[in-house]
């Protein structure tokens, strides 16, 4: 099976005052349903937050922009939240099964 490589644009999945929310979807691009992944793209306006959610699969942040980013993650079994500071150029793992 031949392959298209072509750039894709994400799908805008929420727009809102403090930001907005992009994907792209195993069910919209054929390459990504054949590797089994997929993909997102989280912007935040100063201020902004972005909702908790529970993690199915392991994911990678990664911030492209900003200075003053706190993000807090709850792990299983754990007892307390997890806050960390961030800045341009962090990455952060977020296990399966976080929120």
């Amino acid at each position: 099976m031949e392959s298209n490589l072509s750039p894709k644009f994400a799908q805008k999945v929420f727009e809102g005052e403090g930001g907005s929310y992009y994907s792209w979807s195993s069910t919209e691009f054929e390459l990504l349903k054949e590797a089994k992944v997929g993909g997102g793209r989280l912007v935040l306006q100063p201020r902004g937050f972005g909702p908790p959610h529970y993690a199915d699969c392991n994911k990678i942040g990664y911030v492209l922009q900003g200075t003053c980013g706190i993000v807090g993650m709850v792990f299983p079994k754990a007892s307390e939240e997890v806050v960390l500071k961030l800045k341009k150029g962090d990455t952060i793992p977020v296990p399966s099964g976080v929120v």
